[in-house]
């Protein structure tokens, strides 16, 4: 059975916690605290400080909020979301009456950010240590190292506990899913796109947009494996894919009739387009298997001047009020743990991929492997003229 199949791989491959949400249907909500009493708070402090962590109650960290009354923020998301965010983070904690924010978006400035934190002068509480750097960021741990597990598990935060990877710092609070897209007024009804395969046929050679950062491929080894993954981008590359970079510029063309399908496209992209006007002929399709990517992670700052502070917005952002301010923005960057968003939805009854802890490290590797020996290019990131 589909069911047994799913299960076992996922046993055996990524996180066993993640999977009961994906795959048992019992939903993706996050999980309820486990109410763990059979530690005291000073044995719990003893036990996190064994591991060279910080365990703190929750009120101990409403207390220290209430003391710092400021936080400086550096999240991920779009420069349009974070102002929402902060509005509804200080309706819920008023008594945090300044909050700073970074927009830390594009290469300089994420680099600018690596260095300083390398450096030790960053000046932020909570931040986002971007995905395309996070290797680098785990070289140096500029994280303050809150026992997250532990404290989410006692219920002294609410985090669901999936969102923590193995470092056990840091929660991935969104996630993005890949599709396939095509033009209406092109596509004729007979012959709309079903999946991947799709992707492959002739009917379509040398008219399918291919971004050349192959972020959702990579993300299908879960079920594929990277083999698969691999010779799959082979063959998409003898169908003469027309090659470009970046999702905004592929869907802007794929409107104007230049091409008329994507393939894959970031699920989150084009929803904004069809917010403003949802006549346009964007259509997608939703392949099996669905790519899942675990992203927007985030931390507090080692040496942030305000860690309770950062330590709420942390948990604001994994909220269900949080995602719901996230989604009414950025349709589709929710998280797919949390009950409600786009992702939450698509995943459920759905053949998934899901890319986390044990996957997304390894992305990088695997797309230069794309680029370079199922597609030949020279490095990833070139885009043929």
């Amino acid at each position: 059975m589909k069911f047994q199949r799913t299960m076992g791989f996922w046993r055996m491959i990524l996180v066993p916690r993640i999977l009961f949400f994906l795959v048992l249907g019992t939903g993706l909500a996050p999980s309820e605290p486990s109410g763990a009493a059979s530690f005291s708070l000073g044995e719990r402090r003893e036990q996190a400080a064994r591991k060279g962590m910080v365990y703190q109650s929750k009120e101990e960290i409403l207390e220290g909020a209430r003391k710092e009354a400021k936080v400086v923020v550096a999240p991920g998301h779009d420069e349009l979301t974070i102002p929402a965010l902060i509005q509804a983070f200080q309706k819920k904690y008023p008594f945090i009456k300044d909050v700073s924010w970074h927009n830390v978006q594009g290469s300089a400035a994420e680099q600018r950010q690596l260095l300083e934190m390398k450096a030790g002068r960053a000046n932020v509480d909570a931040f986002s240590p971007h995905q395309a750097y996070y290797n680098e960021y785990r070289k140096f741990n500029p994280f303050k190292k809150y026992d997250l597990e532990a404290m989410v598990g006692d219920g002294q935060i609410k985090i669901p506990p999936e969102m923590i990877d193995d470092s056990g710092v840091v929660a991935w609070l969104g996630s993005s899913m890949g599709i396939v897209l095509y033009n209406s007024r092109i596509v004729p009804p007979d012959r709309i796109p079903t999946g991947w395969e799709s992707c492959l046929d002739p009917q379509w050679k040398g008219k399918i947009y291919v971004d050349t950062k192959p972020l959702d491929l990579a993300r299908l080894t879960p079920k594929w494996g990277p083999e698969k993954v691999l010779d799959f981008a082979k063959r998409l590359k003898e169908n003469g894919p027309i090659w470009g970079r970046g999702q905004t510029a592929g869907i802007t063309r794929l409107i104007a009739g230049e091409f008329p399908l994507m393939c894959p496209a970031y699920f989150h992209s084009p929803q904004r387009m069809l917010k403003k006007d949802p006549k346009l002929p964007i259509k997608m399709v939703i392949p099996d298997p669905l790519p899942v990517g675990l992203n927007e992670p985030g931390a507090v700052y080692v040496n942030a001047k305000s860690p309770h502070a950062g330590l709420l917005w942390l948990e604001f952002l994994a909220s269900k009020e949080g995602q719901d301010v996230v989604e009414s923005i950025e349709l589709g960057r929710g998280s797919v743990l949390v009950e409600g968003t786009a992702a939450y939805k698509l995943a459920r009854g759905t053949n998934t991929s899901l890319c986390g802890p044990g996957c997304f490290d390894q992305t990088d590797r695997l797309m230069e492997r794309i680029a370079v020996e199922a597609w030949g290019f020279p490095k990833l990131g070139y885009t043929p003229k």
